[in-house]
C-alpha cells in the first residue's frame, strides 16, 4: 500500500511521512524522551509488523510517531503514538490519528491510552472498555511449589499454527504473523490435553528483561501454571506481565513473584469490539501496541 507524504501547519511546519527501516535510531531516541522502555529491537519487531507515520520537522528531526496493525479486513490495533509537549499542543497526535483513519479504512480500532492521549482518543471517538495493568519487577522464588500440570511441557517450533489458532480464539482476529515473528525469540510453555493445545505463554527479551505474553488460557490456575516456569526461569531478572486481570489469582500471583504493579492504561475501541470466542482469554498482552 502506498502512501503520500502529508504536510499540516501546526504553527510552524512539519513533514508528516511514511515510517521507514532508517528512522529506528530516531524512534528509539522517541520513546526514550518519554520514559518507555523499549529497545531498538523492540521497534523492530513492531516496525517489521505494521505501518506508520513520522512528523518531522524542517530538517528531518523526528518529533511524532504513530503506528497501525492490520489483523485481517475489519480490525486493527493502534499504538507507538508518541508526540513531543509542543506537537500536543499544536495538535500533531489528532493530526497522526486522523492520517491512520484513512489508511485502516473502514476496520475496528483497539488502542492503549496513557493518562496523556486518554482525553485526545475520546474526542477522536474511542470508547473504554476496562483496564490494562502493567506488572513488573525482580523476581523472587514463588510463594510456593509449582502446582503440577498435566501437559505442561515446551513450545517447540511445529507448534506455530495451533498457536496461532488458539490466540485467535482468546484475542478475537488473526494475529498469526505476530505469533509467528515472536516465536524464534520467545521461551514458551503449553498446556496440551488429550493431544490438543489448550493454553500457552511466550516469554522473550524486553526493555528492561523480559516480558511474558501472549498468555492464553482457560481460568487463572492455568495461566499461574504458564508463568511459573518463566519465573523460575528468570528468578532475580526483571519480569513484566501486561494484564487485564485486576483481581482473581493470576494477579495476586503476579504480586507475590515480584511483579507489582507499575502503572496502567485504558484499553479503548473505535468500533466493534473482538474479544474471546471459545473457552480461553488473554491472560497477557504481547505488548500495549499490539494487544
Amino acid at each position: 500500500m502506498a502512501y503520500k507524504t502529508a504536510k499540516r501547519r501546526l504553527g510552524y511546519e512539519i513533514d508528516i511521512r511514511p515510517m521507514n527501516e532508517a528512522d529506528l535510531g530516531q524512534m528509539h531516541q522517541l520513546s526514550i524522551g518519554v520514559g518507555w522502555p523499549h529497545r531498538p529491537e523492540d521497534w523492530r519487531l513492531v516496525m517489521s509488523l505494521g505501518q506508520g507515520f513520522v512528523a518531522c520537522d524542517a530538517i528531518g528531526r523526528a518529533l511524532g510517531s504513530a503506528m497501525w496493525w492490520p489483523f485481517g479486513d475489519h480490525f486493527a490495533t493502534v499504538g507507538m503514538v508518541i508526540t513531543s509537549p509542543r506537537l500536543q499542543a499544536q495538535g500533531a497526535g489528532r493530526q497522526l490519528m486522523e492520517i491512520i483513519f484513512a489508511q485502516s479504512g473502514d476496520r475496528d480500532l483497539r488502542l492503549s491510552a496513557t493518562k496523556a492521549g486518554y482525553r485526545l482518543y475520546r474526542s477522536l471517538g474511542f470508547e473504554p472498555i476496562g483496564r490494562i495493568f502493567q506488572h513488573q519487577g525482580r523476581t523472587v522464588a514463588l510463594p510456593s511449589p509449582a502446582p503440577v500440570t498435566p501437559g505442561l511441557r515446551p513450545v517447540v517450533a511445529e507448534d506455530l499454527d495451533a498457536l496461532a489458532r488458539l490466540d485467535a480464539s482468546a484475542y478475537g482476529a488473526d494475529r498469526s504473523r505476530v505469533i509467528a515473528a515472536l516465536l524464534p525469540h520467545s521461551a514458551g510453555t503449553i498446556v496440551e490435553r488429550n493431544s490438543e493445545i489448550v493454553g500457552f505463554s511466550l516469554c522473550r527479551p524486553f526493555g528492561r528483561g523480559h516480558v511474558v505474553g501472549p498468555i492464553v488460557a482457560e481460568n487463572d490456575d492455568m495461566a499461574v501454571a504458564l508463568v511459573a516456569p518463566h519465573v523460575e526461569a528468570h528468578r532475580g531478572g526483571f519480569l513484566r506481565v501486561d494484564t487485564a486481570q485486576e483481581q482473581g489469582r493470576f494477579g495476586a500471583f503476579l504480586e507475590s513473584c515480584g511483579m507489582t504493579i507499575f502503572d496502567s492504561v485504558t484499553p479503548m475501541i473505535r468500533g466493534n469490539n473482538h474479544g474471546a470466542s471459545g473457552a480461553v482469554r488473554t491472560f497477557g498482552l504481547v505488548n500495549q501496541a499490539l494487544g
